[in-house]
C-alpha cells in the first residue's frame, strides 16, 4: 500500500501562488461552491483510485482464478486482469495522480482569494491531510479488509478507464517508460526469481490451511511434496549405474525372461560393451509376445535385441517435473540419464517419479512370495 507524497503537490502550489500573485484571484470554475463540490468530487474519486489500486493489487492470481472457476467471466474482464495486471495499475495511477494534482489547483486557489498570499501554507496542509486521510488511508484501509467486494465493485470502471487512456497514448508511454527504466535497474528478468517467490507463497499457503484443518495430513503431505518436485532434476532421483540391472545385447531372449523373474524387473536396459552403451530397452510383455510364435527349441537362439525398444536418452539436468509429463504423454517407462559427455549417469523410471509424491509403491516383485512362485513357473 503506498501512499502518493505531497512534495508534488506543494510544487504545483509554488507555481499557482507565483500565477495568482500577478493576477486578481477568481474562483476557478467561475463559482466558490462549484469549485468547493469539485474538490469533494476529486477527494471521492482519489477514494475510488486507491481502493481499486489495492483492491486489484491484492487480489492476487490465486483469489482471481478461483473467482473466475466459481462465478465464471462472461465479458473476460477477469482474465484480462490476469493476463495484463499491470496495464490496469497504471491506470490508475494516471486517474489517481491526475486528480490529486486538479484538487490542489483548487484549493491553492480558494485559499488565495480568501485569505490572500499566506493561502499557500494553509492550503498545502488542508489539502495534504485531506488526501491522505480521504483519498489514501482510509479507501485503501477498505480495500484491504474487503477485498474481494472492492476488486469486483471497481474492476469493470477500471477497465474502461484503461481503455480510454490507452487509446490515446497514455497507458501505453507510462508502460513503456517504466519498463526501460527497471531494465536499467534490475537489468534481464530473473523468471526463476518470480517462480520462487511463487512457490514459496504456495508453500505459505498449504501450511495455513493445513493449520487451519482444512487439508487432512495425507493431502497436506502430497501438496508439499508436489511443490518439491518442481525443485528436482533428474540426476536428484537417478538410479545410479553401478545399481543398474542391465543385460547384455548378446543374450537371448529366454535369459532375459529369466533375469526378469529373477529381478522382478519387466523392463530392462541392453547395453553394448559396458553400461555406458544402452542399446534399447527390453519390455517383458514384448519378449512373451515373440516367443509365442517360436518353436519351443528355438527359445534359446532368439536374441535380446530382436524384441527390444530404442532407448530414451535425456540430460541430468532436466526437470523432473518436465519429464513427469513427457511420460505421461508419450508413455514411456524408463528413461537413461547420461551426463554432458553423453556417458551413462543411470536410470528413472516413472515409478521412481510417483514415489517421490506418494512415497513407496509396493508390487508383486516386492514380495518375496509372489517372487518365489513366479520363479517356480518357470519352464
Amino acid at each position: 500500500m503506498s501512499l502518493d507524497p505531497p512534495f508534488y503537490q506543494i510544487i504545483l502550489l509554488t507555481l499557482d501562488y507565483h500565477f495568482l500573485a500577478s493576477t486578481e484571484p477568481a474562483p476557478f470554475l467561475g463559482q466558490v461552491w462549484l469549485d468547493l463540490a469539485a474538490i469533494v468530487l476529486m477527494l471521492l474519486m482519489s477514494a475510488f483510485f486507491s481502493a481499486s489500486e489495492t483492491a486489484i493489487t491484492a487480489f492476487d492470481n490465486f483469489k482471481l482464478r478461483g473467482l473466475i472457476e466459481h462465478q465464471g467471466d462472461p465479458s473476460g474482464i477477469y482474465r484480462l486482469v490476469l493476463e495484463n495486471r499491470r496495464r490496469f495499475i497504471t491506470s490508475l495511477l494516471v486517474g489517481n495522480n491526475l486528480v490529486n494534482n486538479f484538487s490542489a489547483v483548487l484549493t491553492s486557489n480558494l485559499f488565495a482569494i480568501w485569505l490572500g498570499n499566506a493561502g499557500l501554507g494553509i492550503a498545502t496542509a488542508i489539502i495534504t491531510v485531506f488526501i491522505l486521510i480521504f483519498g489514501e488511508i482510509t479507501p485503501k484501509s477498505l480495500a484491504i479488509l474487503h477485498n474481494r467486494a472492492f476488486f469486483r465493485l471497481s474492476v469493470r470502471p477500471v477497465f474502461w478507464l484503461s481503455q480510454i487512456l490507452t487509446a490515446i497514448a497514455i497507458v501505453p508511454i507510462f508502460e513503456t517508460i517504466t519498463q526501460k527504466t527497471i531494465q536499467i535497474f534490475q537489468g534481464k528478468s530473473d523468471k526463476n526469481a518470480h517462480s520462487g517467490e511463487s512457490l514459496r507463497d504456495l508453500h505459505l499457503m498449504i501450511k495455513i490451511l493445513g493449520g487451519k484443518g482444512t487439508l487432512d495430513l495425507y493431502r497436506h503431505q502430497l501438496l508439499n511434496k508436489a511443490l518439491m518436485l518442481d525443485q528436482l532434476i533428474a540426476k536428484d532421483v537417478v538410479k545410479p549405474r553401478i545399481d543398474m540391472t542391465t543385460i547384455s545385447h548378446e543374450s537371448s531372449l529366454q535369459q532375459f525372461i529369466d533375469l526378469s523373474l529373477e529381478t522382478g524387473y519387466s523392463r530392462i536396459p541392453v547395453q553394448g560393451e559396458s553400461k555406458d552403451q544402452i542399446v534399447g530397452i527390453v519390455n517383458l510383455k514384448q519378449a512373451l509376445q515373440k516367443l509365442q510364435s517360436v518353436p519351443k527349441q528355438r527359445l534359446s537362439e532368439i536374441a535380446v535385441i530382436e524384441a527390444m525398444d530404442a532407448p530414451i536418452y535425456i540430460p541430468e539436468t532436466k526437470r523432473v517435473t518436465n519429464l513427469l509429463k513427457e511420460m505421461l504423454q508419450q508413455r514411456f517407462h524408463i528413461v537413461i540419464v547420461v551426463d554432458e559427455y553423453g556417458g551413462t549417469v543411470g536410470l528413472v523410471t516413472l515409478e521412481d517419479i510417483l514415489e517421490e509424491l506418494v512415497g513407496e509403491i509396493y508390487d508383486e516383485s516386492d514380495y518375496p512370495s509372489v517372487q518365489e512362485s513366479l520363479v517356480q513357473r518357470d519352464p
